[in-house]
């Protein structure tokens, strides 16, 4: 993808876990690489297709300057936070912070950390079964429009049973597709923030809801262990997911299963209906 590239972005700040560092200051280097499409930009003039490099320039150094923190680590990651926040054609930055005077009275030329961060797909089902279960939905999607998660797409909300054997209410069900350069991980943790924000509280397993935010694929990620499972492990074998998920991305291909959506839709629609008819 094309890129815009600054190097050397001298910058003049108070970062540092030594309170010398906070008091007398230092110089900080930054070298970044923004990936975004430029033909607009090239073939049109289109100035909303392109980034002023003075003016990123002049913000980061803004940005840069209006804290203090212990870590450079924190710098780099709030200036690649505010980067995507500020520049949605933005697609992915590799950002490099040097810090040439570090403190530690041994030859040194520099030392930095370097972040590289993509925008990703994935598709989160969400789900409420307790209170005005739509209001709830709803709430929980402008959270997530606060946390970096830009939504692209919506399913219908769709009424649906229980599922795991609990008796309970009926459930408002939905999808969504969305945009966010959160890696995987800290995608979960940010849904399950925003489920605790909400007030939901885990009591009985498969027991009511007023708000669940299950992460169901990251593109085609597969991830393993004791905090996150990807693709979401019970995806195939939930026909109101599947229904969501055949309105939004009919031809997304499972990652583990290797069929599209819809086929695993049409699959699962059969066994059910067989296993009504054998009833």
């Amino acid at each position: 993808m094309d890129q815009l590239r600054i190097k050397d972005l001298e910058i003049f700040a108070y970062h540092g876990l030594f309170p010398s560092e906070k008091e007398l200051g230092q110089k900080f280097i930054i070298d970044a690489s923004l990936s975004y499409d430029m033909t607009k930009a090239a073939t049109d003039l289109d100035l909303e297709a392109s980034i002023h490099y003075g003016e990123i320039c002049q913000q980061w150094t803004t940005w840069f300057q209006e804290t203090t923190e212990d870590l450079i680590e924190t710098v780099a990651y709030k200036l690649v936070e505010r980067t995507f926040e500020t520049y949605p054609i933005v697609q992915e930055i590799k950002l490099e912070l040097k810090k040439p005077w570090a403190p530690i009275h041994l030859p040194l030329d520099t030392c930095s950390v370097a972040i590289h961060r993509r925008k990703q797909r994935a598709f989160i089902a969400l789900g409420s079964n307790m209170g005005d279960k739509t209001a709830n939905l709803k709430l929980a999607l402008d959270k997530m429009c606060t946390r970096g998660i830009r939504i692209l797409k919506q399913s219908s909300v769709i009424t649906t049973e229980p599922w795991g054997g609990v008796e309970q209410d009926n459930f408002a069900n939905q999808v969504i597709e969305v945009e966010t350069w959160l890696q995987a991980p800290i995608l979960l943790e940010n849904l399950l923030a925003i489920e605790s924000e909400m007030g939901r509280v885990r009591e009985v397993h498969w027991g009511p809801r007023l708000i669940d935010l299950d992460l169901l694929f990251m593109e085609d990620q597969v991830i393993y262990n004791d905090n996150l499972i990807l693709p979401h492990p019970y995806v195939a074998e939930r026909l109101f997911v599947l229904e969501s998920l055949q309105e939004i991305a009919p031809h997304f291909i499972h990652p583990v299963l290797g069929q599209p959506i819809r086929h695993l839709y049409s699959q699962l629609e059969k066994e059910n209906a067989e296993v009504f008819r054998n009833l």
